[in-house]
Parts: structure tokens; C-alpha cells; sequence
């Protein structure tokens, strides 16, 4: 029997099958040096811990609203606005069984099959197979070496938006090259959006993790936060890469499609996870 035709389009995370074949190295007695995935060798804290066995122990193993806790979501807007300087409410907020969901639900709601979608090359390897595999037409834009690291080449961005050319994708703090925007390239890439009406996927995942400096966000910029998706996980930040806990903070409209994507989807992000979120 044949499968869906689709599923051609869909690509993976070769870190997984790495991980795999290191996990396999690894039980005949080698040893490894895990680079391969970004996951980290430190234990989640404690108190994250002890909240999630506390709300286990309370309960909370039931179902919860598609959106999140409202305690995690007014933990989340008040955390994510005050960091950024900008203002949020809990209905900004759709929480997410981690990060990548946010990248596939932000796909789902504002491409139509055959628009185009920009995304960084090097990057996250799910920006191309999302885009592709939800019909729509994936082009990416490179980082050029200079001498403070590299830089999004500005010129091949220009040139690769046609009026078929839906969303962005940017990365800041950026992923796997650690390139961090100046303000001038930030700017560039909102007066971009701003001219071709685009949507823009800000993945954030990697926002606070630096050792000194204050990391900026492309939503902080005039006239982005209404079409700016800041895709939020808790993986990095807190040791939490298992957990699956993330979210997307958004414009209203798009917060709440990406609401009744959860319904039709998972449901509801694990609700006892949640707590060990607003912990």
C-alpha cells in the first residue's frame, strides 16, 4: 500500500541518528564526546524537579487548556516582555511540547502551499523540512565570515524575496555557528519584513545563553512585534531538553490559531510539566 506522497518532502535531524549510533559506540565500552546534539551534561535544577513531582502528586495528570496553565502563561509574558523590554499578556502566550513545534504551528498558520519561506543555511535542519513538507517552497539565505565572526548576507536576503515570499526565519543567537546579529543586520532585516509585509519566526531558543552582553530581540524593533512569532523553549535555558517544554509568543491572531492547532494536535502540552515551567 502506497503512503502519502507528502512524506517525500519530510526531512529529519541527522543529530538524532548520531545520537543513535553514539549511544550504540557507547555501550561497547567506547567513549564518546556528545557534540553532536544540543543537549546538555547537567542535571535540570532541583526545584524544577521537585515542582513537577509535586503537581504529579497533586494531580495535575490530567488535561489542561490547549494554550497552557494560566500560571505558566502569565509566568511567560511577564519573563519573555520584561527581558525584551516590550509588554505581553497571557493571550500572547501558546504554550508547546518544546521549541519545534512552535517552528512547524508558525508554518502551518501563515504559509499556504507554494509560498516561499526564507530560512537560515546553515540552521536548524526542521526550518527546510517544515517548510517543504507543508507545500511550501523553502529558499535559504547564507552567513558571509568577517572579522568579528559571520554576518547574514543582506544582499542574497534582498534578492531572494518575490511577491510569493510569505515569512522569515531568523535565528539570534544562532544556531550551530553562534553568530549574533549587530543591531544594523537586525534593523536590515525588519525594514525587509516591514517593506514585503512578511511574518517573521524569531527563534530565540539560545537567548540567554552568553556569557556577558544582553542578547536583543528583532520584536523590540518599530513595527515588528505585530508580526513577530518569538519561538520560547525551556531546553537550553534550563537544563529541561527532555521535558518538551516550550512555547510561542505571538500577535493575538496568530497566538490563537496556534491555540486550535494544539487542540487538533497534541491536545494540550503534558500538564504536569507545566509546573516544573513556572517554577
Amino acid at each position: 500500500m502506497a503512503l502519502a506522497t507528502r512524506l517525500e518532502q519530510l526531512g529529519t535531524e541527522t543529530a538524532f541518528a548520531v545520537s543513535l549510533a553514539a549511544a550504540e559506540w557507547g555501550a561497547k565500552g567506547n567513549r564518546i564526546f556528545p557534540f553532536h546534539l544540543g543537549d546538555l551534561n547537567i542535571a535540570t535544577p532541583k526545584n524544577v524537579v521537585e515542582a513537577m513531582d509535586k503537581a504529579i502528586a497533586d494531580g495535575k495528570t490530567g488535561y489542561c487548556p490547549a494554550a497552557g496553565i494560566p500560571q505558566l502563561r502569565e509566568a511567560l509574558a511577564d519573563d519573555v516582555g520584561s527581558r525584551r523590554g516590550l509588554s505581553f499578556t497571557p493571550a500572547n502566550v501558546v504554550v508547546q511540547p518544546g521549541g519545534k513545534p512552535v517552528i512547524t504551528k508558525f508554518i502551518q498558520a501563515v504559509m499556504n502551499p507554494g509560498d516561499e519561506v526564507l530560512y537560515p543555511n546553515p540552521g536548524y535542519p526542521i526550518y527546510e523540512s517544515q517548510i517543504e513538507y507543508f507545500g511550501g517552497v523553502a529558499k535559504a539565505y547564507r552567513y558571509l565570515p568577517s572579522s568579528t565572526g559571520f554576518n547574514i548576507d543582506l544582499d542574497q536576503v534582498k534578492s531572494l524575496i518575490t511577491p510569493k515570499t510569505k515569512a522569515i526565519i531568523y535565528n539570534d543567537l544562532q544556531n550551530p555557528i553562534g553568530a549574533e546579529s549587530t543591531d544594523a543586520e537586525r534593523e536590515a532585516i525588519a525594514e525587509l519584513a516591514i517593506k514585503h509585509n512578511l511574518w517573521v519566526l524569531s527563534d530565540e531558543a539560545y537567548f540567554e545563553m552568553r556569557y556577558s552582553g544582553k542578547s536583543k530581540s528583532i520584536a523590540q524593533l518599530p513595527g515588528m512585534l505585530e508580526r513577530t512569532v518569538i519561538l520560547y523553549t525551556f531546553s537550553k535555558k534550563f537544563a529541561m531538553t527532555g521535558w518538551r517544554l516550550g512555547a510561542a509568543v505571538a500577535p493575538l491572531e496568530i497566538a490563537t490559531m496556534i491555540a486550535k492547532l494544539n487542540t487538533n494536535d497534541e491536545s494540550c502540552t503534558t500538564h504536569f510539566v507545566q509546573y516544573g515551567g513556572v517554577e
